[in-house]
This record gives C-alpha cells, structure tokens and sequence, in this order.
C-alpha cells in the first residue's frame, strides 16, 4: 500500500500579533525511507552538545529564545544549519501559502482564504495525489481554525485519510514544516526590507538569507522537478 505523509505547521495568528500569516505542507512518501537522515541528524546534534531527543525549532533558534537563550550564535546557526540538511537529503517536497493578514482582516476571511488556496493546491496536483492508497496528515492541532481547515479540505480530496496529532519532538519532518515556514516567511520580510534585528544577525543579510537559505530550496517546492 502506498502511503503519503503530510506534515502542516503554520507561522503567525488568528489575531493582531502578526502581519503575515503562513502554512506550510511537508509531503513525504513513504517509499524513500529517511532513517540514515535522520541517524545523521542526532549525530551532528549530539556533536553540538544538544539533546538528540528534543525537537529544534527553528524561529527560537532564530531568535535566541527559550532553551537556545544562551547558545552562541555558531552554535544556533549549526542547529539550524543540521536541520537545514536534514530537510534537503530527506526527499520531501513542501507547498507553502502566505497571507498578507490586511487583506483578510478577520478570522473568518482569513480561514476561508486559507482553505480556498489549500483546496485549489489539491485539486491541481490531483492526479499525483490519487497515486496514494493512503493519506495521514500530521498537525500539533495548534490553532483550532486550522485543525478544522485541514479536517475539511483534506476529507473532501482525499479518499483515505488518517489524522494524527503530533508532538514535535517525535518527528523530525514536522520540525522540517517548522523550518520551512521560518524561512518562508523570512524571505517574505526580507523583500519588504522588514527582518527583525534578530532576524539580521542570524541571517547576516537578504542577500545572504536568500543565497544559503532559500535558493537551495527551489528543488524541494512542489511539485520537484
């Protein structure tokens, strides 16, 4: 039985906190197994003196925030450079909407947005899709509109689907969404000349965010080519 993966995580709110709002889908097939990956992964990990058990989060690592406040940058930027690889040999491939929250100034618009672009994704793909006998869809349930949001599109595509709630440490491709969106949204910023003082000791600069970072990771956007 063939099976796809699908791993959803998001960056921003329902509410005023934030201006963007994106969501990000991690598909892995099942049949490309990634366990030497992610035996690299703990190793570099454990190398760095980091606990090989605990999930990396990326906007954290980015920031200096919780458990990374008091990592040196080489150390947060060789975190997230390990998950960074990671991601690229683990044969995924993601899709990511962005939202401009102003164009969408409430819950409602903003939910509806989202399902409308995510159900339009599925239906142009469908053909790759249906190739799967079999769907789980992987979620921490972190917002309640999204949970319904996926809950609604993925049972109205797809035929099979399995639904689980994930915690972050136990799977390495969700914090592989986690990343991605991180990025995704960096890049956003760094267009509209808007990176965070954070952002821009991490990343150095766009140009440099966008030469180590994002230009790598055009072969990784669905569909791969």
């Amino acid at each position: 039985m063939s099976e796809l993966s699908i791993f959803i995580d998001e960056s921003g709110d329902f509410g005023s906190n934030s201006e963007y709002y994106l969501l990000t889908l991690v598909f892995h097939d099942q049949s490309n197994p990634i366990d030497e990956e992610i035996v690299a992964l703990r190793r570099k990990l454990a190398d760095l003196g980091l606990s090989t058990n605990r999930a990396i989060h990326a906007g954290p690592i980015v920031r200096k925030e919780a458990e990374y406040a008091n990592l040196s940058l080489s150390t947060r930027r060789s975190a997230f450079g390990s998950l960074y690889a990671f991601t690229r040999k683990a044969k995924v491939v993601y899709f990511t909407i962005a939202v401009k929250k102003k164009e969408c100034p409430d819950r409602i618009r903003l939910k509806n947005r989202l399902a409308r672009e995510l159900a339009s994704f599925f239906r142009d793909h469908m053909q790759y899709f249906l190739s799967f006998d079999k769907v789980i869809v992987y979620y921490d349930n972190g917002q309640a509109p999204i949970t319904e949001l996926i809950g609604t599109v993925c049972g109205s595509v797809f035929f099979e689907v399995d639904y689980r709630k994930v915690a972050p440490s136990d799977y390495r491709l969700f914090q592989s969404a986690d990343l991605l969106c991180t990025l995704e949204l960096a890049g956003i910023k760094a267009d509209a000349g808007k990176l965070s003082r954070s952002e821009e000791i991490f990343f150095e600069s766009r140009r440099k965010l966008k030469k180590n970072y994002l230009c790598k990771l055009d072969t990784l956007k669905f569909p791969s080519r």
